[in-house]
């Protein structure tokens, strides 16, 4: 009997492409289970993430710092704020800062300081301690300019001082040349006849020879 007629169940049931086929490998199979990840365009140069940029923050550290540097120079706060609202940088509008000065009638400092109206309000105001303390502070004050003034007074005509002492000093010098220029002028004179009368006798001697 051949191997055909003994085995012919066991062929016929076997399928020919599952035999030859090998089993699937592992990483096969996470490579195909594993979605496909789209690729990256590169934004375009036109397109509005390109054009845009974002928005800057704008710090507002140094406001502070500007507005003790305006109050201490007797500058506008309010006119400072409104040249930085409509215009978006601070000291657009200096000309209209300088035409427009701060006028403070109780500020001691300022051209437009009124003394009854400052006395009054101080008197109504504050109390006894406050008024003592005010006053010691005004005297000092008055000390300390008065001594700036004389200084300054000083400073600026020291130089005219020493140029008077130094003219002083040359006229009298001047007035102890008196005598001796006038004996040195006798001095000239004799010399001028003594040159004459050798002249003349020299003259005389020639002729005589002759």
């Amino acid at each position: 009997m051949s191997s055909q007629q003994r085995y012919p169940s066991s062929l016929s049931r076997t399928p020919i492409s599952a035999a030859q086929s090998p089993p699937p490998s592992p990483s096969a199979s996470h490579t195909s289970a594993r979605p496909a990840t789209p690729p990256v365009k590169s934004p375009d140069a036109n397109s509005p993430a390109r054009r845009s940029p974002l928005p800057r923050k704008v710090s507002a550290g140094g406001g502070g710092a500007r507005d003790l540097l305006r109050k201490h120079y007797g500058l506008g706060l309010a006119s400072a704020n409104a040249s930085v609202s409509s215009f978006g940088l601070p000291g657009k509008d200096k000309e209209k800062e300088k035409d427009q000065p701060k006028m403070d009638p109780m500020d001691i400092d300022s051209p437009a300081f009124d003394a009854h109206m400052y006395y009054s309000t101080l008197i109504s105001t504050s109390s006894l301690p406050v008024l003592l303390a005010k006053e010691n502070e005004l005297m000092s004050e008055i000390k300390t300019l008065d001594g700036e003034r004389q200084s300054l007074v000083y400073n600026h005509h020291h130089e005219l001082i020493a140029a008077s002492d130094t003219i002083k000093a040359m006229k009298k010098r001047a007035e102890g040349l008196d005598s001796s220029l006038d004996t040195l002028k006798a001095a000239f004179s004799e010399i001028s006849r003594l040159g004459a009368e050798l002249s003349t006798s020299d003259r005389e001697r020639k002729e005589g020879n002759a």
